[in-house]
């Protein structure tokens, strides 16, 4: 197992439903199989991250198969990285879609970890897949053990590389997806008095480049209920001109453009 206590930062070991360290410090673990290891001092909110709401959208709209090249590409990566007894943590993984496309393809779920700052998320994730390991937690201070993951996947996720290179075996690797430039880009012209295309993601110092790949379909959405659950699973739901906003709910369709950018990285043995 690869938690380790948010407090002390010693290993922690499930006893009788509770994950406890050796220190005595204990977490529940909940009806659903999740743990929370988000401490009230690492909270911004009460309830910090997407909202239920979102991410129920969130999951509709991924389920109905509209990222299904970017799933794809996702799936064609990590399968370079699979081993027999290879740990995944999913930094990020909201209500888990994309770790349960792993186990679809070949991935164990008991050796996938998720982790996500938003309960509801975690709470769905683990519902779905329950043989795979997930938690409340924050991706600036993960819960997990140093050198204790053989990959990351982290899909549009903020944390510091730090704590990437901590919990990152040695020849581990990181696979990174980040907007691409072009990602909804008539949309945000639709939206914004001022839009601004998505600038290239940092590079991240100490890790080794692999790879780059940019994902790149048309987003054809032919549902006003499927448009309404894109709409309101993205910052669009709350940013950019109100009433130009208010009239793409009423569509029937949209059509717009996907632009991803997918890095792989290693850490040195």
């Amino acid at each position: 197992m690869i938690w380790q206590c948010p407090h002390c930062k010693q290993s922690l070991d499930l006893q009788d439903q509770s994950w406890r360290c050796a220190s005595g410090h204990s977490f529940d673990r909940a009806k659903e199989g999740y743990v929370n290891l988000l401490p009230v001092q690492q909270k911004r909110s009460k309830e910090p991250g997407d909202s239920a709401e979102m991410l129920n959208a969130r999951r509709r709209f991924l389920e109905a198969g509209h990222y299904t090249p970017l799933v794809e590409a996702i799936c064609a990566q990590m399968s370079q990285k699979l081993g027999e007894s290879s740990r995944l943590l999913d930094i990020g993984c909201g209500e888990g879609y994309y770790t349960r496309q792993l186990v679809g393809n070949g991935w164990r779920a008991a050796n996938i970890f998720g982790i996500d700052i938003a309960k509801p998320g975690v709470r769905l994730a683990a519902k779905k897949l329950p043989d795979a390991h997930y938690a409340v937690a924050s991706s600036y201070h993960l819960p997990v053990l140093d050198n204790s993951v053989d990959t990351i996947l982290r899909v549009f996720a903020p944390g510091p590389t730090e704590e990437l290179l901590r919990v990152l075996k040695p020849g581990g690797v990181l696979l990174d997806v980040s907007p691409g430039p072009d990602h909804l880009w008539s949309l945000k012209q639709r939206l914004y008095e001022n839009p601004q295309r998505h600038e290239a993601p940092a590079p991240l110092t100490g890790l080794t480049l692999l790879s780059e790949l940019r994902c790149e379909f048309s987003l054809n959405i032919e549902k006003n209920s499927e448009l309404r659950d894109f709409l309101s699973m993205t910052p669009f739901a709350w940013k950019g001109r109100k009433e130009s906003r208010e009239a793409l709910e009423q569509q029937d369709s949209l059509k717009l453009e996907a632009d991803f950018l997918l890095r792989s990285f290693s850490k040195s043995d």
